[in-house]
């Protein structure tokens, strides 16, 4: 698909969301009609097989934030998968976690020639360039993953409720700590992790559990760097009971501080360590008590969101969805568990993949059958 295609969609967009915000001032004019509302998709047309539109042929890019991460990986390959069952091209760009190499990548995608650029839950503001460029090139871009604030350039972003996720995983902790409890807390500098931050405290506030040190970890080192900044602090800091960690693929190193300080598992001393997302290591080393709880849901069900939305709007001009986790035909796919060893012990014993909590059924399925019946020629749908 053309560039100038999008660039003309965006921008017939632009102009309804306008009018509808600012009305008419010219009493002589009719007023145009509000922009249709954007707290959930818009009831998608039922098409005949013979009026069905086909797909135009497109290429999407895939922006990552660090594809070592496993919830990075989980969001990009659900995304790979999507695009693939709709024959679209594909090109991809891993930054490593570092943030000097998310604008060169978000370059280097722009000058493949993409056609819509997906991401996972970057800042803005790490690619504050390419996102100017993308909007100069009529390039959409949608996020997935963690909650962006602001957001002054992605048309949509798709994501966990990152407050309820730090909600939950604080809970627990009230719960295995009722007389209170003292515990180290690293965060980094994103919106997301902000919000679990508030989640923690906002549950914490009139306990007994009390936050001894709170610090920032380094997005270059997440691993080995996390492992360093536990061991120092554990050795720093008496008496400590629980390590929380808000960078998923940071819990790694976590666990290999604590492994190291503490190497009979049975310690009554040893922190609990909890962490946000059930990922396959993660799993494995709650299965081998190296962590205690994982916060997680589906996260894959928002890059088939992404992918949806993409199609929505190049084949019937919609306007994304503004929610961060819309309803389709009544279902919600955003769905957070806390996930302990109970929950890992009545798992199969080779499996690393969590099922959802009471899942409003499944969302590879439910987009499957939503496109083989909007569209027309997808290879896929037999």
């Amino acid at each position: 698909m053309k560039r100038s295609l999008w660039k003309l969609l965006a921008a017939l967009l632009a102009l309804t969301l306008v009018a509808a915000a600012c009305g008419n001032d010219d009493d002589d004019v009719a007023e145009p009609a509000p922009a249709p509302a954007t707290e959930a998709p818009a009831p998608a047309p039922e098409p005949t097989e013979e009026m069905a539109p086909e797909l135009p042929d497109i290429t999407i890019g895939y922006l990552q934030w660090i594809y070592a991460d496993e919830a990075g990986k989980r969001i990009e390959d659900a995304a790979k998968e999507a695009v693939d069952f709709l024959g679209w091209g594909y090109e991809t760009c891993d930054a490593g976690g570092d943030p000097a190499q998310m604008p060169v990548c978000g370059n280097q995608l722009l000058d493949a020639d993409i056609d819509v650029m997906l991401t996972d839950g970057i800042p803005e503001a790490l690619v504050t360039d390419v996102l100017e460029r993308a909007a100069e090139e009529g390039v959409p871009v949608l996020s997935a993953g963690g909650e962006v604030d602001p957001r002054d350039f992605y048309i949509a972003s798709f994501a966990s409720d990152d407050t309820d996720l730090g909600v939950q995983l604080a809970n627990y902790l009230v719960e295995q700590f009722p007389d209170g409890a003292r515990i180290i807390v690293q965060e980094v500098p994103a919106a997301w992790s902000d919000k679990r931050i508030t989640g923690l405290n906002s549950v914490l506030e009139g306990t007994d559990i009390e936050i001894v040190d709170l610090w920032e970890g380094d997005f270059n080192n997440l691993v080995a760097g996390t492992e360093a900044d536990v061991t120092t602090k554990l050795q720093q800091f008496e008496d400590i009971d629980a390590v929380w960690i808000n960078f998923s693929v940071a819990s790694i190193g976590a666990a290999s501080a604590i492994g190291a300080l503490y190497p009979d598992g049975d310690d009554p001393d040893r922190p609990l360590l909890v962490t946000f997302y059930a990922n396959p290591t993660t799993v494995n080393d709650i299965r081998d008590g190296r962590v205690d709880a994982a916060v997680d849901e589906k996260l894959e069900w928002q890059s088939w969101a992404q992918v949806d939305a993409v199609a929505e709007m190049l084949v019937f001009g919609a306007e994304p969805s503004q929610d961060r986790a819309p309803d389709y035909d009544g279902r919600n796919f955003s769905v957070r568990q806390v996930v302990t060893i109970d929950t890992v012990n009545a798992m199969p014993a080779d499996s690393t993949e969590v099922p959802a909590p009471d899942p409003p059924g499944d969302y590879e399925e439910y987009f499957r059958n939503k496109w083989c019946g909007q569209f027309s020629g997808i290879a896929s749908c037999g």
